[in-house]
């Protein structure tokens, strides 16, 4: 076992092997790995039940809303039961404690590779297949709507839901939601994104928001009419996916917090950005991938149809993904070098100019 102060998340082993207790008070731990990226604590556990066996502990350690915090075992459970996506069972949640950061859950460990910043050393056929399997699991997950309203997912009495609060608001139009993201993503952008204290260049962006505030805020409007909105995965990559590293097959696919009610087709761009990486790859291979991507769900997923307003509003969509991921910059290229950071913000000015930006 690690030691006794080697933390992360302000998550010592005590409270670890307390946490599992308070779930399963015949259980003990003998070992604790630490997940060392993410925001919440995650731990792969080697437990004796009395047998060996291996779980995963996550537990919630940022300020997240309380209402979407409790969300993520209920929707493992309920992605597991109405649809093939693989996912972890859940084996027990505590949603409130007085001494550990809740909520916390338990959930079987599932063997696989992650390809988080490296998903050249699949081969062109896995690859390709992970690709196609993400388009007809997102076509299962977004079959489970439509929603009331767009918005955030959490819990309320004690079910699933579009939460309405002052930080999380509820909308009739999943444009209006948009337009309020992305001027809260430019409002980042402006210092240091979402990591400022991890930030070399706080500004590096600053130059290009007045301009991207200007154009969403007159062309989001006019979009052409969203679908109804549906359960939506929107951080849907390579490190929220345990792989078969030979034939690409998705053994789980992790991180289910913070699921958004929008537009499918924007979950379907989010998931392209995130998937396929047009900056540094060759065309015709990337093109190769997002027809497998989109045949899959179009194939998986009755009555769609890529049609032009689709396309549009896709278009639109991944302007927003891109503004999402400068913001993010500091956290992904930390430990990169300032000819490799200068390289990626080339890359996000080059995207720009597409949309005369």
């Amino acid at each position: 076992m690690t030691s006794e102060t080697d933390r992360f998340g302000d998550v010592p082993n005590t409270a670890v092997c307390g946490m599992v207790q308070t779930l399963e008070p015949e259980w003990s731990v003998e070992s604790i790995d630490r997940v060392t990226h993410g925001v919440n604590f995650v731990a792969t556990l080697g437990v004796r039940t009395p047998t060996a066996r291996t779980v995963v502990l996550k537990a919630t350690t940022t300020d997240l809303v309380p209402a979407v915090a409790r969300s993520e075992p209920r929707l493992l459970e309920l992605v597991g039961r109405e649809t093939d996506v693989p996912v972890p069972s859940v084996i027990g949640t505590c949603n409130d404690h007085e001494d550990y950061p809740t909520p916390f859950y338990l959930m079987d460990h599932i063997a696989g590779e992650n390809y988080e910043g490296y998903p050249e050393r699949l081969t062109p056929d896995a690859r390709e297949r992970v690709l196609r399997e993400a388009g007809r699991n997102l076509a299962e997950l977004h079959a489970l709507g439509p929603l009331p309203a767009a918005g955030t997912i959490g819990v309320h009495d004690d079910g699933l839901t579009v939460i309405a609060t002052d930080d999380h608001p509820q909308y009739d139009d999943f444009r209006d939601w948009l337009l309020r993201h992305v001027d809260w993503m430019l409002d980042r952008l402006t210092n240091g994104g979402y990591f400022p204290e991890l930030a070399e260049q706080p500004t590096r962006f600053a130059d290009l928001v007045p301009d991207l505030r200007q154009y969403v805020r007159e062309t989001i409007p006019k979009l052409p009419e969203p679908e109804q909105p549906t359960y939506c995965h929107r951080d849907y990559r390579y490190g929220n996916l345990l792989v078969d590293p030979k034939t690409g097959k998705a053994r789980a696919v992790l991180d289910w917090a913070e699921l958004l009610s929008a537009d499918p087709a924007y979950n379907l761009a989010s998931t392209e950005s995130l998937l396929l990486n047009p900056d540094t790859e060759d065309d015709e291979y990337t093109q190769t991938l997002r027809h497998a991507f989109r045949s899959a769900y179009a194939e998986r997923r009755e009555c769609w149809t890529f049609d032009r307003e689709t396309h549009k509003r896709m278009r639109l969509y991944r302007l927003a993904c891109r503004v999402n991921a400068m913001a993010c910059f500091p956290l992904w290229y930390q430990d990169a070098t300032p000819e490799e950071r200068d390289e990626r913000e080339t890359e996000h000015r080059a995207f720009l100019a597409q949309y005369d930006v």
